[in-house]
């Protein structure tokens, strides 16, 4: 909970209708490779006003216990609640490849 998720770089940003389209670009797996297909690609995701909220607070700053407990006031709802919504809203921003979250390097000993 203590992890503070980024967002990955965007080709485009893009709010119609209410919603905001979210492009950003992918590596084909080899397998696509193989068959002919480009090496990179694009792909667009919508994020409703739920999401929205949740994607801007990944800002490489703000742990995950602040993202939730913000959702929590913001829509009146325990801090259990926005916790099962939100991190599982998270997992599936990073399995879509929208954000992603540093692993910190292991300090090295002296010897």
């Amino acid at each position: 909970m203590s992890a503070c998720p980024v967002q990955r770089p965007a080709l485009k940003m893009e709010n119609k209708d209410g919603k905001r389209y979210v492009t950003v670009e992918f590596e084909r797996p080899g397998w696509q490779r193989f068959l002919g297909a480009d090496r990179r690609c694009e792909r667009t995701f919508g994020l409703d006003a739920y999401g929205q909220e949740v994607y801007d607070g990944c800002d490489g700053h703000t742990a995950v216990r602040q993202i939730v407990r913000s959702f929590a006031h913001a829509h009146h709802l325990s801090v259990a609640e926005a916790e099962v919504s939100v991190t599982l809203f998270l997992k599936t921003l990073m399995t879509k490849g929208l954000i992603g979250v540093p692993v910190p390097e292991p300090a090295m000993k002296e010897t």
